[in-house]
């Protein structure tokens, strides 16, 4: 569930909202799952698209009592090894495995999902080889200080080791910055006050204490940046380093780098192509690999580092730097 909740940031009901199938009188199964390299599998969550009138929730349009398994092909295509999965009884539409299993990096996985009515939903992702974090610099900084155009305090550098890939482009990353500030704890609050000692400039400006909450800015992510952004050092790292515009909260950040399949990249290069459209005649379709439904079922390799963000002119207690 943690994986899902990280991806879901991508806006699957943006999808679900702007593809064709979505004006549709007959609706569609839309999936989501996604798998981590290294990582045990993760659970699938099973929805129907709602015509455009009609609001969009993943309770309202959950798909129940589906037949649902992963299957890891061997390399002439048969089937090496079968996952069950079952409904949870918590969350109406969201599967997860019968018995633990961890996700083969290069290897490639078919989803099976055989709903109570309706053609059975197939789609396959090839696995990213794994990430390896080699080492930080400047783990501890601070952010610059907005008031001064000549503040320009280091930044966080994480370098990572990708493997080999083995598709006929170069690795496309995805940057995820989380906060890890106890936020469920704080309540919300007026600019002035808790929140304007926790969040960074820009994230403060886009802060309503009337609508959100300090807990919904915990999670920031890029869109797809290629290996050729970074910098590429002689021993076959890749050395990233950390925009501040990522950084939403002072105080301890994770940072995770992610190499995405080719699922993931179709998906959020014709989202992004999405919403950089002006005119509804010119919004182009999700490229999605679902048969039979429409969603995602992508993987991703990944390797992650901290770092400690402290604010300009730091006086006193003036922000919890402490997880």
């Amino acid at each position: 569930m943690r994986r899902l909740l990280l991806f879901a940031i991508f806006g699957l009901a943006a999808l679900v909202g702007c593809d064709t199938a979505a004006l549709e009188t007959e609706s569609q199964v839309v999936v989501e799952a996604y798998l981590e390299a290294g990582e045990p599998m993760d659970s699938v969550r099973l929805t129907r698209t709602a015509r455009a009138s009609a609001e969009y929730t993943p309770e309202r349009t959950a798909v129940q009592g589906a037949d649902v398994q992963v299957q890891r092909l061997n390399d002439s295509g048969g089937v090496a090894a079968t996952v069950p999965y079952t409904e949870t009884d918590s969350t109406d539409g969201l599967y997860i495995p019968e018995t633990p299993a961890t996700v083969k990096s290069q290897a490639t996985y078919r989803l099976q999902a055989t709903p109570p009515e309706g053609p059975v939903v197939t789609a396959e992702t090839t696995v990213p080889a794994p990430v390896e974090a080699v080492r930080t610099q400047n783990d501890t900084t601070t952010y610059p200080d907005p008031d001064d155009e000549n503040s320009d305090p280091p930044q966080f550098e994480l370098t990572v080791r990708p493997g080999p890939s083995a598709l006929e482009r170069q690795n496309v990353y995805v940057l995820t910055s989380r906060s890890l500030l106890e936020l469920q704890s704080i309540s919300a609050s007026p600019p002035d006050s808790v929140a304007g000692r926790l969040l960074t400039p820009f994230y403060l400006e886009q802060y309503d204490a009337d609508s959100d909450t300090l807990a919904s800015f915990r999670v920031n992510s890029s869109g797809l940046l290629n290996e050729a952004n970074f910098t590429s050092n002689d021993d076959g790292t890749v050395s990233i380093t950390l925009p501040w515009l990522a950084v939403a909260f002072y105080g301890p950040n994770q940072i995770r780098a992610s190499v995405v399949d080719d699922n993931l990249y179709d998906f959020l290069r014709t989202q992004s192509a999405q919403q950089m459209s002006l005119a509804p005649g010119e919004i182009p379709n999700i490229d999605e690999d679902i048969e039979n439904g429409t969603g995602i079922f992508g993987s991703y390799a990944e390797a992650s580092g901290k770092v400690l963000i402290r604010p300009p002119n730091l006086t006193g207690d003036d922000v919890p730097l402490r997880p």
